[in-house]
């Protein structure tokens, strides 16, 4: 009774409409009056032996709805109602199990931020022009996206990504797609965006707004790679307008004229390259600059580049002998600059694929300690001589071009991965966004103290006013029946099982949200149509 009388208030909410110096005053009276019920309700079922677990979620759901009818009839909700030192989490809805049917979930904020270096009126809904603003899209007026395990996974689009780019066109928001991919620069993504069908495009999405790690990275080269180096680089992609040699000699082509550009070494030539390399070291200690560079451009995989010299196929593979010659360099002076150090990439089943993080650790281990300083990062999360200059700095200029004329805490950057898109929006001074549609969850925030995220959203499409969403996307949650019975139960159950035990790919264990008896029920519902409790003899074998 006490739990009915606080979802009463969702209904007077609904209805109102006071005058706006008076809606934060209202909102919050209100609010705490809903979760001083919801506390007495939970401390009596605690004394009278309920079971806690569903008077907490029981709570939790009457005090979200709350909250969503404040934000429907446009009240401000004040943080400091929610303050448990968390992030902002913007959801799409609660458990479904407790909502009425007629009354489907809508945007809501479920907990307070962490204290950012700037205080934006985050966790506020207000009423502009006659329509709900974001709480988190009101304040911002730039956005830096990344691509993948944000816009789009292995397996397609991400649901509500398409209306978010659509978002982002009907506002005329300045936007870069920020790539921290090593094997193709925006040419290549933008062939990528538009093969694969992502974002509904009517037309391609301009270069002018992607931008890629492998782009900042021949900025980098250009700019500190002296005359006469020699550089071995390895390499993924393909070749054609987007190799990593074109981007080069368009950044550069007077100074990349006098390198010696390699795919392949021989080990006396790896040697002879290791002794000028110390050579250079030994002549000023500290001060002189590196003669003989290891660059990689790869998101992982490798591929058999053209060796300018001698114009014999690079490596097509990781294997001991091109990390043999790669250390032969590094461990005697070499200068190493990698593109990102994203650990894995993901894949549509769920088993991630080696990234380029896992071949620069093994690189860095071999310089440490004193080779060290002589490790470049050029994509995001890099230091800020590196990344923060050549990857974010470039994307602010571009947000610049496009008209954005606002303070750098104006901008957000969303992305996936704490160790790369959240650390350098923090470096720079920018928003943060982490979306669970791709490699991290807010669960692992503890393992990167320094990378606070301002915002956390399952996906892209939580960030949009309610206007903006796909029909489908707030019932997302619900199990789909099935259309057939299905066949074989041993694949389902695999494939939830694996994705239970995946340790590094958090969209993997994100994506089946069912629990395994409600895949078990749903798997035996399909086999009994009738609702007799029974099956047919020749599939009881599959159970």
């Amino acid at each position: 009774e006490e739990i009915s009388a606080a979802t009463d208030f969702r209904w007077r909410t609904r209805r109102a409409r006071p005058a706006a110096g008076e809606r934060a005053m209202q909102a919050a009276a209100r609010f705490r009056e809903a979760i001083a019920i919801l506390e007495h309700a939970r401390d009596r079922a605690a004394s009278s032996g309920c079971d806690l677990d569903l008077a907490e979620r029981a709570a939790t759901a009457v005090r979200d709805t709350v909250l969503r009818e404040c934000i429907a009839a446009g009240l401000y909700a004040n943080p400091s109602l929610l303050g448990d030192g968390s992030p902002i989490r913007v959801s799409s809805g609660v458990d479904a199990a407790l909502m009425d049917e007629e009354d489907p979930p809508t945007a809501l904020v479920a907990s307070a931020p962490a204290t950012p270096p700037f205080s934006p009126c985050a966790a506020e809904f207000a009423r502009e022009g006659g329509e709900l603003v974001d709480p988190v899209l009101s304040g911002v007026k730039a956005l830096l996206i990344d691509l993948d395990g944000t816009m789009y996974s292995p397996s397609g689009p991400i649901p509500g990504a398409d209306e978010f780019y659509g978002y982002l066109l009907r506002q005329r928001l300045p936007y870069v797609f920020l790539s921290n991919t090593g094997a193709k620069g925006a040419h290549g993504v933008q062939a990528k965006l538009a093969k694969n069908g992502f974002l509904l495009q009517a037309a391609p999405v301009p270069t002018d707004n992607i931008y890629t790690a492998a782009q900042a990275q021949c900025a980098y080269m250009a700019d500190h790679i002296p005359h006469h180096a020699r550089v071995f680089v390895i390499a993924g992609g393909v070749e054609g307008e987007d190799a990593w040699w074109m981007e080069l000699l368009t950044a550069a082509a007077e100074r990349v004229a006098t390198w010696e550009l390699r795919t392949r070494l021989t080990e006396e030539e790896a040697k002879e390259w290791a002794a000028i390399a110390g050579a250079a070291i030994a002549a000023a200690p500290g001060e002189g600059r590196p003669k003989v560079f290891v660059v990689l451009f790869t998101d992982g995989s490798i591929s058999s580049s053209v060796d300018p010299k001698t114009n014999e196929r690079g490596y097509a593979d990781w294997s001991f002998d091109v990390i043999k010659k790669a250390s032969i360099l590094l461990s005697h002076g070499a200068e190493f600059v990698c593109t990102a150090e994203d650990a894995f990439n993901p894949t549509s089943d769920g088993f991630p694929l080696p990234g380029p993080g896992m071949f620069s650790a093994m690189f860095r281990k071999l310089m440490y300690p004193l080779g060290s300083e002589r490790h470049r990062v050029c994509g995001k999360g890099g230091g800020a001589a590196e990344g923060g200059k050549y990857m974010v700095g470039h994307a602010i200029e571009m947000l610049r071009r496009q008209g954005f004329d606002g303070e750098l805490h104006e901008v957000l950057i969303v992305g996936d991965r704490f160790d790369t898109d959240i650390r350098a929006g923090v470096a720079a001074g920018l928003r943060t966004c982490l979306v669970e549609s791709g490699c991290h969850r807010m669960e692992l925030q503890p393992y990167y103290p320094a990378d606070r995220a301002t915002y956390v959203a399952a996906s892209v499409a939580e960030l949009l006013p309610q206007q903006w969403l796909p029909r489908s996307f707030v019932f997302r949650t619900a199990l789909a029946p099935a259309r057939t019975p299905p066949r074989r139960c041993s694949d389902s159950l695999r494939s939830w099982a694996l994705s239970r035990g995946n340790i590094v790919y958090a969209s993997s264990a994100h994506a089946p949200s069912t629990s395994l008896i409600e895949r078990l029920r749903h798997y035996f519902d399909a086999m009994d149509p009738g609702c007799t409790g029974t099956m047919p003899a020749a599939d009881s074998y599959l159970a």
